[in-house]
This record gives structure tokens, sequence and C-alpha cells, in this order.
């Protein structure tokens, strides 16, 4: 009973500790002249918690993690600015007028990128670094996690909040994690 409390313990460290370090990372680079290195945290602390599920070397996995993180900030950025410039009919600065179920059109260009292209993306770039298994259970955290970050995004913009950031990177790291340890979890379930 007590190896299985203390593997328990051990599984939740594994799961909860990449979130604890990309929060305390992200908010020391932001409030920092290295703001530009926020975009790192996350791939590095998947990483430096996961080694021993990645696919390749430590050094591979580094370098995959770093230029996936850049890959999907700017791609995240260029889909959502083709689909601001399809709808908008190619001015870029021009605002809308509206609201969508009492939401302001404006917001929703901001939280698309951010609570929907960029989880997406990194659920699936991940999968180049990690043997993840595309099961019900990752489908149900996926949908779960961007549920989560737009509510988040809307509460946040609603009162002015400067921390998505923080949240995105908290719930993503939750949410791969809960994904890269779902065969231990389910084991522990089973048991």
């Amino acid at each position: 009973m007590k190896i299985s409390v203390n593997n328990n313990i051990t599984l939740f460290g594994k799961v909860v500790l990449p979130a604890i370090l990309c929060v305390v990372l992200t908010q020391y680079f932001i409030n920092t002249y290295w703001e530009y290195l926020v975009i790192l945290v996350f791939g590095i602390s998947i990483v430096l918690f996961n080694y021993s599920k990645t696919k390749y070397n430590f050094i591979w996995s580094f370098l995959i993690a770093i230029i996936l993180s850049y890959i999907v900030y700017f791609l995240s950025i260029l889909i959502s600015g083709v689909i601001k410039f399809i709808l908008m009919g190619g001015d870029l600065d021009k605002k809308i007028e509206g609201f969508i179920f009492g939401i302001d059109i404006n917001v929703l260009f901001i939280l698309i990128p951010i609570s929907i292209i960029s989880p997406l993306l990194m659920f699936y770039c991940y999968r180049v670094i990690f043997d993840i298994n595309k099961t019900n259970y990752f489908t149900l955290i996926k949908w779960i996690s961007l549920v989560v970050l737009i509510f988040i995004g809307f509460v946040s913009n609603f009162y002015e909040d400067g921390y998505l950031y923080i949240y995105w990177q908290v719930i993503m790291a939750l949410a791969l994690q809960l994904i890269i340890y779902q065969n231990e979890i389910f084991k522990r379930k089973t048991k």
C-alpha cells in the first residue's frame, strides 16, 4: 500500500511540476527584459520533465522543442492573421463594430490564436517529440483544455487581466502532461 501511495505521489509530481515551472519561469521572464524567452519556457519545461518519454536523444529533443515553440507561435499568428484578413476584406487595421453572443468581435480575433489555434497546433506538434497515442482520452483532454482556455480568455479580457499567457502555459502544460502520462494514469485507475 505504501509503494502505491508513493507511486501516485510521484506520478502527480510528474504531471504537475512542469506546469509550476512554466508559471515561475514565465512570470520571471515577463517581468525582465528577457520577455522574448517566454516562448521557449513551455518546450524546455516539457522536455526537461519528460526526457524518458521522448523519441530522440536529449539534445535533439531540446532543439525540436525550441523549434516547435517558435513554429506554433508564428504559425498561430499567421493563421489568425489570414482569418482576419479574409474576414476584414484585406484591411487588417479595420475595427469591426458588433457583437457575437454579446462578445465584441475584436476580442474574438485576439482569443482565436491564443485559445484555439495555438493549443491545437501544440497538441499535434508535440506528437513529433513524444509517443502520444491519439485516444479518446487525448481528445477529451484536448477539448477540455480548449474550453477552459476560451473561458479564461473571456474572463481575463472582461476584467482586463494581462496574465492570459501564464494561464495558457499552465493549462497546456497540465494537458500535455496528462496526455503523455495517460498510460500510467490508467494503470493506476485499474489497480
